[in-house]
């Protein structure tokens, strides 16, 4: 077993002897307030839904639903520091119906779409990126894409 684990003397380069790899330095984006700046009417007007409760407010994103229920509509702000947006890119381009590119205010980025119902859009900002999601449960409801799209706008416009 402990030659198993031990360094190859095989007259090899030792891989730890050689240069050093270059490190990049990860580039932070804006800043975001609270919520992506968003507030709770704001969220609730774009919506057109009633009765919608902050039920997850972190440093990192908050999650809006109907009475506070999991059951209904639903609508997020997340922030990633440091997360690279293509493996989100990734993952909705395999669950959902259509990823396409997006500029925002100047940002690139993604824009998902699920049915008729659900949108993401995901911004980057140098190695960050944020993302709002809305989903609707049942209609009448605005267009997704279009609440979603004026959420995101809005978060660029309140970044510092």
């Amino acid at each position: 077993m402990i030659a198993a684990c031990s360094p190859d003397n095989s007259g090899g380069e030792d891989p730890g002897s050689g240069p050093a790899e270059e490190q990049t330095e990860m580039q932070s984006g804006p800043m975001f307030p609270e919520c992506g700046g968003v507030s709770d009417e704001t969220v609730g007007q774009l919506t057109e839904v009633a009765g919608l409760v902050n039920t997850a407010k972190t440093s990192v994103g908050c999650q809006w639903l109907q009475g506070g229920g999991i059951l209904g509509p639903h609508f997020s702000f997340s922030w990633f520091r440091n997360s690279p947006i293509g493996r989100e890119r990734k993952t909705e381009e395999l669950s959902r119906d259509s990823v396409e590119d997006i500029t925002i205010e100047g940002y690139d980025g993604f824009i998902a779409i699920g049915g008729t119902s659900l949108c993401e859009i995901g911004i980057q900002f140098d190695d960050d990126f944020i993302e709002w999601s809305v989903s609707f449960a049942a209609e009448p409801f605005p267009d997704p894409c279009e609440v979603a799209k004026e959420l995101t706008a809005q978060s660029i416009r309140n970044s510092q």
